[in-house]
This record gives C-alpha cells, structure tokens and sequence, in this order.
C-alpha cells in the first residue's frame, strides 16, 4: 500500500525540477550559457548534439539531501522516515519549515548561429524541463517519528513539466551594449499540487486521527474515482496514471537580458528570464478538496511498546471531487544579475553573480564569487564559490573544451564537497550537475 511517507519522500527525491549551475555562469563558449542570459552567446554557431547537448540537474533548498536520505548497512539509502534511522537522528537537521527543490532541464534539440555579418546572433532549442517544490513543516517529520501529538499547518507539494520551443535573438544596441530576447512555447505535460492549511494529528494506543483541510489539483494525472457508501464521489490516489494523449496545457514565455562594457575589460550583465504563463486546460485537470476527520489503524512499535511510527495508507486520503475548470499558472521567474573584469588579455577573468528565483513556496538567492582561467582559446577552466540564502555554501568547478570540431563541458558543486558513499554532499543544500556536447560550426 502507499503509505503518506512513502508520497512524501518520493516527491522529495525523485521528482524533477529547472536546475542552473552558477558555475557555468561566465563560462564563455559553452551554447547552455545563454539559457542564462540571451544576450550571452557563443563565439561560433553551434549544434547540439541530440539528447545530450545540454543536460542540467540540480536541488535547491534550506536543508541537505544528506539530511533527508540515509546509508543503510547493505550500502543503499533510506529516508529520514525509515524506522531504521532514530527519530533524534532524523529530527536534528531539519528546520521549521524545510524547503526542497529540485528540477533538470534538457535540451533535446539546439542549434545557432551568426548572421551574415556576424553583428546578429540567433538561435533555436526544444527543451524538456520538470521542476518540484516542497514545503514540509517540521512538525510532519516529529509525529511521523515519534508519534507526539501536533498541529501541523502549510503542508505543501508541487511538480510540473513541460516541453519548451525557444528562439533567440542577440543584436547590438550600441558598441558595447547588446540586448538579447528569447521567446518560448511551452507546452504542459503534466502537474501536481497539494496544499493543506491543516492537518492537526493526535496518536492514541492501536490508532491516530486527524484532521485534514486542503486541497490537490492534478492536469495531465488522471486520479481513478470511487462512489462511498454514503454516496459521495472521491478520488482514489492509490491509482494515478498519466493518460492525457494530447499536452494538457499551453503557454508563452519570455526571456529578457543584456550585457553591457562600460570600461575595457570589464562586463556587466543582467537578465529576467521565465516570465509568462502555463493555461492548463479545462479538461485536462482533476480538482478535489478535503475537509473531515481521518481515523487510521496502526501503529508501530519499539520494543517497549511505545509507538513510534503511525501508518498512513495514502489511498485512504479522499478527495471530494470538484467541478473541473481551467489554471492558469505563472512560471517561475529569476533575476540574474553579473559582472567580470579580466585581466592579462582576457586569459584570467574574475566574476560576481547574483541570483533571485521565485520558487512556488518561497524565494532562493544565491551569490557567487567566480574566477574564470582561459589558458588556451580552446580550454576554459572555472572555480567559484557560492553563498546560498545565508545559509551554507558550495564549491564549483566547470571545464569546458572548445576546439574547432567540438565543445565539451561538464561543471558541478560536489566534487569537492564532504559526501556519503553514495555521493551525497553532506550538510549542503544545493547539488548541481551540467554536462553538454556541441559541434561548432561557422566561423
């Protein structure tokens, strides 16, 4: 059965979400670098190779992975809510409210190139993006493992996917100042919300109630229903397929920026990208609210006979169904903002970047010092170092190999970070992987 932890954890560490290494931020000829700013572009045209031209993974949050995924004996991992791991174990890293991210974008298809006179830039790219948030209540985690009786208010989940056609267009203003503009289709693949305002849990001896307000709203998931004996009629979440044969949504987005070079050798950039809009439609979306009294048997035990761990079969969860009827969602837009002075011919580069992205629950910012090596005109190096809502940091290293007949990178914020066997950072709340293969083409 699908027990309510069991949803939690695997929202939290298995869904996916649009993941940015800052790394890669003034890593120069690298195509994805101008996914952060559509004035960046490329000093030749480029194609990518399909599938893996550009691949970005990443979480984003106010607690570690290593704080929600544990090593078992055998050497494979387990959540925080295993009743192999301790409740003062699993309870010490959290917050009172934890915040999780995680998301990846890749581009399937992508290509660009210089007009004529090599004063315009353009460029085209289908991506596959899916992002998640969570905002999960300290006081979840403490009944889910000690079974202590509480109120816990603001539980949410959210994940969404969708396929993007972008086009870009780079020109100049004037010398030294360039505007980039991206215009992106998107269509909606599929969504999930939960929200509850309340869900106050009281355990008693063999069983545990409580009592739950809130609401789900699936597009492009379709729930099974089910008729009740006193005759309302329910969503059943213990069956969820995606069976929506054509995109359950569309939308529009754009994206915005510049660079300008006030003074020789050094540039200053900023950018707005994703904003605009997911319309799910109408028939593509499941809507169902709860307002009642659960009463749950079960209850597990320690030696002693405490309980320590309810059970929770989440198809037990029963959400009235509601009258279904269009979203409209916004995307989740972020600021970026950077600048770089370089030195010695442009062979040595030191950058600051800065970035506000307005998540579904709260808002992330993120600072990032950059020192940028361009030995040779075909081998860039990057290091940085990243402060991430004041409240922990991360290591970057980026490589890039850009030859006549290739351009390859790879960057990441963990290979020199303290980590599990299984390569999880410890007490770090960002995880960042990018990884791409082009062929240049053009002069």
């Amino acid at each position: 059965m699908k027990k309510l932890y069991l949803a939690l954890c695997m929202m939290v560490a298995a869904a996916t979400l649009s993941a940015q290494n800052p790394t890669t931020y003034f890593m120069e000829g690298t195509p994805l670098r101008s996914q952060w700013n559509p004035a960046f572009t490329t000093e030749r045209g480029y194609v990518n190779i399909p599938l893996i031209g550009g691949i970005q993974l990443g979480t984003d949050g106010n607690i570690a992975l290593s704080d929600i995924l544990y090593p078992t004996a055998d050497g494979s991992l387990t959540t925080l809510l295993s009743g192999t791991v301790p409740a003062q174990v699993a309870l010490d890293g959290l917050e009172e409210m934890n915040h999780l991210g995680l998301g990846v974008n890749m581009n399937l298809i992508g290509f660009g190139a210089y007009t004529k006179k090599r004063h315009h830039f353009w460029s085209f790219g289908l991506n596959l993006r899916a992002e998640a948030d969570t905002g999960l209540p300290y006081g979840l985690f403490e009944f889910m493992k000690s079974g202590r009786s509480t109120r816990i208010q603001d539980l949410d989940l959210a994940v969404e996917s969708y396929a993007e056609l972008a086009f870009s267009y780079t020109f100049p203003i004037f010398k030294g100042l360039d505007l980039g503009l991206r215009g992106k289709v998107l269509f909606g693949l599929a969504r999930a919300s939960m929200h509850f305002d309340q869900f106050d849990a009281h355990l008693g001896a063999d069983s545990w109630s409580a009592h739950a307000v809130g609401n789900m709203e699936f597009s492009g998931l379709v729930p099974s229903t089910k008729r009740l004996d006193d005759g309302r009629l329910v969503y059943d979440m213990g069956e969820l397929v995606n069976d929506f044969k054509a995109p359950a949504g569309y939308g529009f987005g754009v994206d915005v920026g510049a660079t300008f070079t006030p003074i020789k050798n050094l540039t200053v950039s900023a950018s707005v990208n994703d904003i605009g809009f997911i319309s799910w439609s109408k028939s593509a979306n499941s809507i169902g609210t709860v307002d009642r009294e659960l009463l749950f048997t079960g209850v597990e035990t320690d030696g002693s006979g405490n309980a320590v761990q309810p059970e929770f079969d989440f198809e037990e969860l029963q959400f009235d169904v509601q009258e279904s009827k269009g979203l409209t969602k916004a995307l989740r837009a972020s600021v970026n903002v950077g600048g770089e002075y370089n030195f010695l011919d442009r062979r040595i580069g030191l950058g600051l970047f800065y970035q506000a992205k307005f998540r579904e629950f709260d808002t992330r910012h993120n600072l990032t010092f950059s020192a940028n090596f361009r030995p040779l005109k075909w081998l860039h190096l990057t290091g940085s170092y990243s402060f991430v809502n004041n409240e922990g940091g991360a290591v970057g290293l980026a490589l890039n190999l850009c030859p006549r007949f290739i351009s390859f990178f790879v960057g990441t914020d963990i290979l020199l970070s303290k980590k599990t066997p299984q390569w999880l950072p410890i007490n770090q709340g960002t995880m960042n992987l990018t990884f791409g293969l082009a062929v240049p083409i053009g002069k």
